[in-house]
């Protein structure tokens, strides 16, 4: 157990903050082979005044202490989440409070509701997460197969903000067990004759070998002895009996000899208590600023300034980051993009008012400096990330929306898009009699994915167009148009062509295939190189009104431009159909 004993609880990742679990299990015992690695750990957290008793309490004490409330008969009450190292004297806290008296259910393991609302955490499964951190996981409990919990974990650092921000540090401690059933120990060390035992500061070690039976027990004889009363009477209706004397009981004892094959038990035993001290400072419950601030480049020259200087709505500065940035954002549960202008949107990766950002004529992202100073620093880390030397001026629609007041009246593709898919099914139901576009559960997710941003080659420009014409070309229900338009006897449109020739049933025919053909050009995008030779590829990108010599930003704001206006004009074809059959 070497390693184990190098190692301490208050530097790992996860602080169980109760546990009593066995980690492994091999074999069946108690026959040879059987192993067995139990862990228990217990805590208490205590105020700095009460350091002294948190210094006294061994195993016996944090290894399963009661927390539960309790009232006493000659009045006072302690509520379940205090320590009392002595009746009535409040000595520190209980984070994991214990529900045992639930009848024939599990005993249950409840994590304090202060430690829950300080880190304004909710309950989703088996985890506690934190909705203002972009749902990360916080805390942690497993449950055995019965459905009684056996771990109660949380990440270091959230539990030291929180300790930091009450003032107490936790006193854990620990029982870890290795255990073996072995039939011989010419292998191990000489320890049935010489047991060790190591003790040092808040801490002991003890290894051990001891001889037992075929079913796990001492061998040896042993002693059975019965006792029973002499003076009852099963025929009384209401037997009644005192206290018993030599006189009303009798007693019987004998031996035996504990046969059968012996085999050992090799125990190893480590018992340990530490401190896991509070965090310097406490910057998600107390909001106290950051050890260090975060440097943002805002210089041509890659001079940078803190956040801290940084953190004010009148310092007149911006800052740039690379385009990955916004996918970066988007990974988080609660992440939105929307679209104001046709290069300026707003981002969010959690809850809250968005970022308002602008794309700049070199693709990079402006924002101005104090919406993104002012953010958490767990956001903030994500912009920094993406941190570039200014280099193409500030964006043009963000500097005018912020700076002068005067928004241009430009729309992204992105929000175009959406908006003329949708149109498109309003329209052609009442020309058809049903939508143009099915239904799907997919719709909405593959919408979020439709953005210039996420392109940064031509495998990622292939991969959009996949998606758009999943939501296109391929999302077409031919079904709708039959009642337009059939196909001869014999013959099979494929979805665009047969919309083609509905659309040639309004228009002419040149103009019903001008129409589709962005929409055409992105279905033979869709097929990316592994179907298409690189003459065809080209054609393609011509079709889809992409430039094949852009950067992938501008090919991808092309490809959705290209969509959403195909989109727009059959909302026109349709509307102006609709409008004179009405007439």
């Amino acid at each position: 157990m070497a390693d184990i004993r190098r190692r301490r609880l208050a530097n790992a990742v996860w602080i169980p903050l109760r546990q009593s679990e066995t980690l492994s299990s091999v074999g069946e015992e108690p026959l040879p082979g059987y192993a067995e690695d139990l862990l228990c750990i217990g805590t208490i957290a205590f105020p700095a005044d009460n350091r002294g008793v948190g210094n006294r309490l061994g195993w016996s004490d944090l290894g399963h202490p009661t927390a539960a409330p309790y009232a006493f008969r000659e009045g006072g009450y302690k509520r379940a989440e205090i320590y009392q190292y002595n009746d009535r004297e409040d000595a520190g806290f209980h984070l994991i409070l214990t529900h045992d008296n639930v009848g024939d259910a599990p005993g249950q393991w409840l994590v304090d509701q202060d430690l829950i609302m300080a880190l304004g955490l909710i309950k989703e499964g088996h985890s506690w997460i934190r909705p203002s951190e972009g749902y990360v996981e916080v805390i942690r409990e497993r449950l055995d197969a019965d459905g009684a919990c056996h771990a109660i974990e949380i990440k270091n650092e959230f539990l030291r903000d929180y300790l930091a921000a009450r003032g107490l540090a936790l006193r854990i401690g620990m029982y870890r067990r290795h255990m073996a059933i072995v039939d011989r120990t010419s292998t191990l060390p000489n320890w049935q004759q010489e047991p060790v035992q190591l003790t040092g500061d808040d801490e002991r070690f003890e290894i051990r070998v001891f001889e037992v039976d075929e079913h796990g027990g001492l061998p040896g004889r042993v002693a059975v002895m019965r006792v029973w009363r002499t003076d009852g009477d099963v025929e009384e209706d209401v037997p009644v009996f005192g206290h018993e004397t030599n006189e009303n009981t009798a007693a019987a004892s004998g031996e035996y000899e504990r046969e059968g094959a012996r085999r050992y038990r090799v125990e190893g035993e480590l018992w340990r208590e530490e401190w896991l001290e509070p965090a310097q400072r406490s910057e998600r419950v107390r909001g106290d600023d950051p050890a260090q601030p975060i440097h943002y480049i805002v210089e041509p020259d890659g001079s940078t300034l803190p956040d801290t200087d940084l953190n004010d709505e009148d310092i007149g500065r911006w800052l740039w980051f690379r385009p990955d940035v916004i996918p970066a954002l988007l990974k988080y549960r609660d992440a939105q993009l929307s679209w104001y202008t046709g290069d300026t949107g707003g981002i969010r990766c959690a809850y809250g008012v968005p970022t308002h950002f602008g794309v700049n004529s070199r693709g990079l992202i402006c924002v101005y400096a104090y919406d993104v100073a002012h953010l958490p620093p767990w956001q903030q880390r994500i912009w920094i990330g993406h941190n570039v030397t200014p280099e193409g001026g500030v964006s043009e629609e963000l500097f005018a929306a912020q700076w002068r007041a005067q928004p241009a009246g430009t729309s992204a593709p992105e929000a175009r898009f959406v908006s003329a898919w949708h149109r498109v099914n309003e329209f052609v139901t009442a020309w058809c009699g049903a939508p143009l576009f099915r239904a799907h559960e997919a719709n909405e997710s593959i919408f979020r994915t439709i953005h210039r941003f996420r392109v940064t080659d031509r495998d990622s420009l292939l991969s959009l167009a996949k998606d758009i014409a999943r939501l296109t070309a391929d999302g077409i229900d031919i079904g709708s148009l039959r009642s337009v338009i059939t196909p001869p006897s014999g013959t099979t449109w494929r979805t665009l062509a047969h919309l083609e020739q509905a659309l040639a049933t309004v228009t002419d025919a040149a103009q019903a295939r001008s129409t589709l053909t962005a929409l055409v050009g992105v279905y033979e995008l869709r097929l990316g190189d592994a179907h298409l030779p690189s003459g065809k590829l080209h054609e393609a990108y011509v079709l889809a009104g992409v430039d094949s010599e852009a950067g992938p930003l501008e090919q991808a704001r092309q490809l959705i431009d290209g969509a959403a206006t195909s989109l727009e004009r059959i909302v026109a074809l349709v509307n102006d159909h609709v409008a004179g059959g009405a007439e």
